[in-house]
């Protein structure tokens, strides 16, 4: 896996993104004994393009000619089917702004903070995902004051109450 957050971050270096953060099932397990996850999802800032559409080929282009290959929406490359995701929305740009730079065998990788891996669970509002913030909350590696903050600012109290819901189901059994 070292190699393909190696790979992430030249394409930073040689500017085909300005950023990455990974997001998702493998940004929680940094933090959190969580459920295993066959792909790794890296949401990046890319350069402004002259035509202000969103244009991958340069980050497809780079990672193929590191050995990568285009296999529906990953880009398998060292054996890890990776995503590309774009700052799609408010909360996902800003998780990106605000990631920690991590150490994952010796190389540096940028992962959402806790509270956004959380927030933006909550956003997408899949069981696994809401499953994924109870986790965090019970092995107590959140911030609750910075995850309320993110559920006020971004409108995520309606997920958040089924959440609790949910975690106080499964404490009562």
């Amino acid at each position: 896996m070292e190699e393909v957050f190696a790979a992430l971050n030249r394409l930073v270096a040689n500017d085909v993104i300005e950023q990455y953060a990974i997001g998702g099932a493998m940004g929680a397990q940094f933090y959190i004994e969580a459920a295993s996850t066959e792909d790794i999802d890296a949401f990046v800032f890319l350069p402004t393009a002259p035509t202000g559409l969103v244009d991958l080929s340069s980050i497809y282009s780079a990672l193929t000619a590191e050995g990568g290959r285009v296999n529906r929406e990953f880009i398998e490359l060292h054996g890890w089917p990776l995503q590309i995701l774009t700052d799609a929305n408010p909360l996902i740009a800003e998780a990106i702004r605000n990631a920690r730079t991590l150490d994952y065998s010796g190389v540096a990788v940028r992962v959402f903070r806790p509270e956004y891996l959380c927030a933006v669970a909550l956003q997408t509002g899949r069981a696994k995902d809401f499953l994924r913030v109870v986790m965090f909350l019970e092995q107590k590696e959140v911030d609750t004051d910075t995850l309320s903050n993110l559920v006020e600012s971004f409108g995520l109290q309606s997920s958040m109450s089924k959440v609790q819901a949910l975690r106080e189901a499964t404490n009562e059994n």
